[in-house]
């Protein structure tokens, strides 16, 4: 019989919010592996116990098969001299450790969600916070470190009987997911009337005003993941016009949401790699050539005099079910979805920015009482040459993540911000790769701290 051995294992990178500690204990399974799992902050501490081959063989499938949205940076190894014996596999209660931590950005909802929002058999029909362990928000919910629920806004939401079932089964694919909810449980939608800022509808009635603002060529403000947009049908000329004018704002681009990706591909020029980034996880905003076709679908004064188009697909259950709810309502193709701000003021995050700063642009507000903790304004990309590159790197996939640098950069630190809309600082950490970091506005106090420890910690390498 082989002599049974037991490994410790540290996994580093992006694996917080990503479904990693389910899908090491469904291998840990597969592997008929003992031990246990839990987030430590900046890595995943892994306990295998089990014969040498099968935790050999554990190893490499949580190298090799992580789940879809994690990236594994560095895996470390090391065998224990003990005599403890682990019953079974389970997912523990994280501990806070001190070091470099990789925060999950929100992810855009995944095609099993969406197929899950438009069944009417299925429990979360219609849920506006529809999501999964492959989708929804992260950063934008986070408190604290290590992620878990008690740590993010939906602490709020205590899990109703069936949504705390599928959180521990190792077989649903909202095992672990920390933002899960439902209908019964999750965090609920409201219509707010700017003249006097009293909730004025709940839930599914609020959708139904909200759209019928919109159809009917009002301008609402919507709560979205990361802070609020301000929206109005992209194939009016007079909302758009209107728009412009409480928003002053001229002639600037406004940002399009787009029904789905035929409709993108009716008035743009989209080739495969454009194609791969719209409909990918991250849902930027992206710059598209508009085809020299006459459309009524997209108005001269979205982007007026400018060949090019900012386009995005829905990456919020909430953003779907502008387009498309079941209450006989007629909308557009494209929304305009732009930046829910003031000029030169971050994107507003909570009910009392919106408040103060939106009332005068919009006829109502469409919210919810999902706190958001970290404010993130949606990504802008173009391309050039048939390849990407990043004109704001923000929400959706991109920002809190580390990019790659050359080493030349050892010893040295560059930080820059905010005049804009970024801050970032650039360094070496010496036990991964160089990385920088790019984080949001500079207003934001959670910002500047972290960019002041990053700083700190490059100094040091």
């Amino acid at each position: 019989m082989e002599k049974e051995i037991t490994k410790k294992i540290r996994v580093y990178g992006i694996v917080q919010g990503v479904g990693f500690r389910p899908t090491v204990s469904r291998h840990a399974d597969s592997c008929k592996i003992r031990g246990s799992v839990s987030n430590r902050g900046p890595y995943v501490e892994i306990f295998a116990q089990g014969s040498e081959t099968a935790v050999n063989l554990f190893i490499e499938k949580v190298r090799t098969c992580p789940p879809k949205r994690a990236a594994i940076l560095k895996v470390s190894e090391e065998i224990l001299d003990t005599k403890e014996k682990y019953p079974d596999f389970s997912i523990i209660e994280s501990e806070k450790t001190k070091g470099e931590i990789f925060i999950s950005p929100d992810i855009a909802i995944c095609e099993e969600c969406k197929e899950e929002l438009y069944d009417s058999k299925d429990r979360r029909y219609l849920h506006p916070f529809i999501n999964c362990t492959c989708c929804g928000p992260r950063l934008t919910i986070l408190d604290a470190l290590p992620y878990d629920r008690e740590r993010t806004s939906m602490k709020e939401f205590p899990m109703c009987p069936e949504c705390e079932a599928e959180y521990y089964n190792p077989e649903s694919r909202r095992y672990d997911a920390q933002p899960v909810c439902c209908n019964a449980c999750g965090p609920e939608v409201y219509l707010i009337k700017t003249s006097d800022r009293t909730i004025d509808m709940k839930g599914s009635d609020a959708i139904t005003e909200a759209r019928r603002v919109i159809s009917e060529g009002g301008i609402v403000a919507v709560k979205g993941i990361g802070g609020f947009h301000l929206c109005c049908d992209a194939s009016n000329e007079a909302a758009v016009e209107l728009l412009r004018k409480r928003k002053r704002r001229p002639a600037k681009p406004f940002a399009v949401m787009a029904r789905n990706l035929e409709v993108v591909q009716s008035v743009c020029e989209l080739s495969k790699e454009q194609e791969e980034i719209l409909t990918g996880h991250q849902k930027p905003i992206l710059l598209l050539v508009r085809k020299e076709i006459e459309t009524k679908q997209l108005c001269s004064s979205v982007a007026p005099g400018n060949p090019k188009v900012g386009v995005m697909l829905p990456y919020a259950p909430v953003q779907l079910l502008l387009f498309q709810y079941p209450d006989g309502i007629k909308m557009p193709d494209f929304l305009v979805m732009t930046s829910g701000n003031v000029s030169g003021a971050p994107i507003c995050r909570s009910d009392e920015e919106a408040h103060e700063e939106l009332s005068e642009f919009c006829d109502c507000i469409l919210s919810h009482n999902r706190k958001i903790r970290v404010r993130a304004d949606d990504s802008v990309m173009d391309f050039y040459k048939n390849r990407p590159y990043m004109i704001r790197r923000s929400r959706g996939g991109y920002a809190p993540l580390p990019i790659q640098t050359s080493g030349k950069w050892k010893g040295q630190v560059l930080a820059v911000g905010g005049e804009l809309k970024n801050t970032f600082c650039i360094g070496v950490d010496s036990r991964f790769y160089p990385s920088a970091y790019v984080g949001g506005d500079l207003e934001d106090l959670r910002t500047v701290n972290a960019l002041k420890e990053t700083i700190q910690r490059m100094e040091h390498c």
